[in-house]
């Protein structure tokens, strides 16, 4: 499966072009994103929020779709307001969010700061 043919990722390929970000076909767009809004100070996150988003840069398909907790079956990628996000900013909030639970479930010591 092509991730970055999904819907999510096309409307973020078309919101980084709208920022005058070039983007990187072998990587998800929507981590080029959220990186964008991070990288340029648009939302405030945590280290390691930034950290992850870099790695998955580099990650095959199938750690991403792991990660995202996605089945080959699955039509895609759906994070809870997507298809309303009508800015760069308010796409790249919402994976965001989503991303961060996805960490919470896959890192159980994130957000630990005992």
């Amino acid at each position: 499966m092509d991730l970055n043919q999904l819907p999510i990722n096309l409307k973020a390929r078309e919101m980084l072009a709208e920022t005058g970000t070039s983007f990187e076909p072998a990587s998800l767009y929507i981590v080029q994103l959220a990186l964008w809004a991070l990288d340029n100070n648009k939302i405030e996150g945590e280290n390691d929020i930034l950290e992850t988003l870099k790695a998955m840069m580099t990650w095959r398909p199938e750690r991403i779709m792991n990660f995202l907790m996605m089945r080959e079956d699955e039509e895609g990628y759906e994070p809870v307001g997507w298809r309303e996000a009508k800015t760069p900013l308010e796409l790249a909030f919402v994976v965001l969010e989503d991303l961060e639970k996805k960490m919470v479930k896959h890192f159980p010591w994130y957000r630990c700061f005992e």
